[in-house]
Parts: structure tokens; C-alpha cells; sequence
């Protein structure tokens, strides 16, 4: 009787050792940065599934697919007749990823350290956008001036603007002065094992302006 009660207490201390160690989650200052690599650099897209069980390898493809869907309409809206720029978009987008993963810098820290709800502040240093629009708008100036059918002629204005748009990115540093994002993370009620984002929305917009949009505002 006695053999059998340790045995039935062994069992169950084993279970709850297992229960325990399935319910581990990443450490939070680790799932942030996994998540800031994953859709800013386009790297640790294999952990992204430990930390809140997806796929990370589709952030990359959803991220540049909305980037140019949302450039692409902001651009022309500009013009009063359709013009073509799937070409100069794609190099564009190319010039800026790169750049982005050159001269772009981060640092973390965990401001609050709640078991279940916790918090991350990225200290981001993006790309200088500001000092890219002001080239952009001073060497188009000089396109124009050089060029007058410009003004007249849609298409090859947007593909110029386009060509001394991407060659501004390619000169491209980070900005000085860090902008704060915050990551906002909570237990996932599902799977005690992951985390969800409390602040997903609010958090990928500010995250990719501070990347992407440094010196803007």
C-alpha cells in the first residue's frame, strides 16, 4: 500500500514538473528583440514560433506587400493620370531594406517585469527620412529646372522623382537622437507557453515609423 501511494506521488510530482516546464516562455527582453529582428531585419523568423506560436517567416513577405501596396497609392495620388512604377518601387524598397539593416540600431530594456503582463522599451535609431526628403525635393528642384517637360509629362516625372528618391535612401544614415517604442506583452490565455501582444497594432505602426521614418516627427 505504501509502495503504491510513493508511486502514485512520483507520478504526479512528475506531472507537475512537465506542466511546469511546457508553461515556460521566452523571457521577455528576448521575445522582444526576436520580435523587433524578425520584422524590422528579417532575422530569428524560426524563434518567432517559441514566442507566440506563428509562423514568422510570412512577416517579411506581409510587411514588404503592404509597404508597396501603401506607397504605391500615396505616390500616385499625386498625379492626375495613372503612371506605371512597379519597377522603381521594387528598387526603391530594396535600396531601403538595405539600408535599414546597415545603419539602423536598437537597444532594449524591460520596464516592467510582471510575470504575466510585461513590458519592453526599445530605445530605436532609424533611418534618417527627413534628411532623405530634403535631398529628394532639392535634386528634383534641379531635375525640373534642367528638364522642363517634366512638368508636363507624368510618368517620366514620377519614374525621375522615383530615381532621386532611391538614390537619397542609398546615402542614408541613422538618425542621432532614439525614439522609444514600447512592447507591450501578456500571457497567452490559449497556451500558457506563449505570448500575445497586448499593443500589436500600436506597436508595429510605431515601430516601423521609428525604423523606417527616423527624423520625421
Amino acid at each position: 500500500m505504501k509502495k503504491g501511494l510513493f508511486s502514485l506521488v512520483l507520478v504526479l510530482a512528475m506531472v507537475l514538473v512537465l506542466s511546469a516546464c511546457g508553461a515556460s516562455r521566452v523571457e521577455p527582453k528576448e521575445a522582444g528583440e526576436i520580435t523587433v529582428n524578425s520584422v524590422v531585419y528579417n532575422k530569428d523568423t524560426d524563434k518567432v514560433k517559441d514566442v507566440y506560436g506563428e509562423d514568422g517567416s510570412k512577416f517579411e513577405k506581409e510587411f514588404e506587400t503592404s509597404f508597396k501596396e501603401s506607397f504605391i497609392n500615396t505616390f500616385t495620388a499625386s498625379f492626375s493620370t495613372d503612371v506605371n512604377l512597379d519597377k522603381q518601387v521594387d528598387d526603391f524598397y530594396n535600396a531601403l531594406r538595405k539600408q535599414v539593416n546597415e545603419k539602423t540600431s536598437y537597444t532594449t530594456k524591460v520596464t516592467n517585469d510582471d510575470k504575466e503582463s510585461p513590458e519592453i522599451q526599445f530605445s530605436v535609431k532609424g533611418l534618417n527620412m527627413k534628411g532623405v526628403q530634403t535631398e529628394l525635393v532639392e535634386e528634383l528642384t534641379k531635375a525640373a529646372t534642367a528638364d522642363p517637360s517634366l512638368a508636363t509629362d507624368n510618368q517620366k516625372m514620377a519614374e525621375k522623382t522615383m530615381e532621386i528618391y532611391t538614390k537619397a535612401v542609398q546615402n542614408a544614415d541613422a538618425v542621432s537622437e532614439a525614439k522609444t517604442v514600447t512592447l507591450k506583452l501578456k500571457a497567452d490565455p490559449d497556451d500558457d507557453s506563449l505570448w500575445k501582444m497586448q499593443n500589436d497594432m500600436a506597436f508595429m505602426q510605431e515601430l516601423t515609423t521609428a525604423f523606417f521614418m527616423g527624423g520625421m516627427n
